[in-house]
């Protein structure tokens, strides 16, 4: 008896599936939320979103491990894409951009991953609540920003686009409270990202982008973050850096034009203008970058 998995009719909804998998990965009640978005009809129910999982895991496009958290009650799975279910979507040759890309996420990494993965979930849905669309979306480890002789590796980047032309680029750098704030000689200093992320600005690119800062265990983290970036930027009257505490951004329902970001002066901030999609606004973009070949 052949031992090869079921083969399966690939439907829209399964290209929309490993689409929201390849962008970060994702447990049952996150699709479940992002499959609001989707062009084809979403899910109404986990259980309806549990069993097409399974069958997509039964046909080898899907694999599921358990996050060793219990913040949320009984562990959940996440679901990454198979290297077979990333070339439905690209091409039979596609060859992954990160090494670990199909593997099982280390549990040091499992609360920065479920928490970035939230972030990525509830900007997607309130965003396309407003008719705007995640685009030129890169993800964790795959971005690499050159400064002189220095890189930087932001934890996503995206940008948020209208179908009449508006146009807002970020990129998230999430913070769990392991690196220090202040130090230039840790190269995983919050000190070192703000002073590249302005001599980035500064120096490289006539148009503007945001550096979302987002803390995922108080409030007076993001604060302290912010107070670094008001003492380091060179330009203090230009916001480049917008903070927010994850729970509260998680917890507002139209968190893309609420202002419930802070900018480095303490003003409160939003990421998209309360004005109709497509005004004219300023257009912030992400930097020509070098995507980062094999980065793990």
């Amino acid at each position: 008896m052949s031992n090869d998995p079921p083969s399966r009719h690939i439907t829209s909804r399964d290209i929309e599936i490993l689409l929201s998998l390849d962008r970060c990965p994702l447990t049952v009640e996150q699709l479940l939320k992002l499959s609001e978005t989707f062009e084809c009809n979403p899910f109404t129910s986990p259980r309806s979103v549990q069993e097409r999982l399974q069958k997509l895991c039964a046909a080898g496009w899907v694999r599921r491990w358990r996050y060793a958290t219990t913040t949320r009650g009984a562990s959940p799975h996440y679901y990454k894409p198979t290297l077979l279910g990333y070339r439905i979507l690209y091409g039979e040759s596609a060859e992954p951009v990160a090494r670990r890309q199909f593997q099982e996420i280390a549990i040091a990494r499992h609360h920065h991953t479920m928490a970035l993965s939230d972030f990525i979930v509830h900007t997607a849905v309130v965003a396309d609540r407003r008719h705007y669309r995640i685009g030129g979306f890169y993800r964790e480890n795959t971005l690499r920003l050159t400064v002189g002789s220095e890189s930087l590796f932001p934890d996503c980047a995206f940008e948020l686009a209208s179908a009449k032309g508006g146009q807002f680029n970020f990129l998230v750098e999430l913070d769990n409270s392991t690196e220090r704030v202040r130090s230039e000689s840790d190269t995983e200093s919050w000190n070192r990202k703000i002073r590249l992320y302005d001599q980035l600005q500064e120096t490289s690119f006539p148009r503007r982008f945001r550096v979302l800062v987002v803390t995922t265990r108080s409030p007076q983290r993001m604060n302290h973050i912010l107070q670094a970036a008001q003492e380091t930027v060179r330009n203090p009257r230009r916001s480049l850096f917008y903070g927010v505490y994850l729970p509260e951004y998680l917890g507002q329902p139209d968190a893309v034009v609420a202002a419930c970001f802070r900018d480095h002066r303490g003003k409160p901030v939003s990421l998209l203008p309360h004005a109709t999609p497509g005004a004219k606004s300023p257009c912030f973009a992400v930097p020509e970058i070098q995507t980062g070949a094999g980065v793990c």
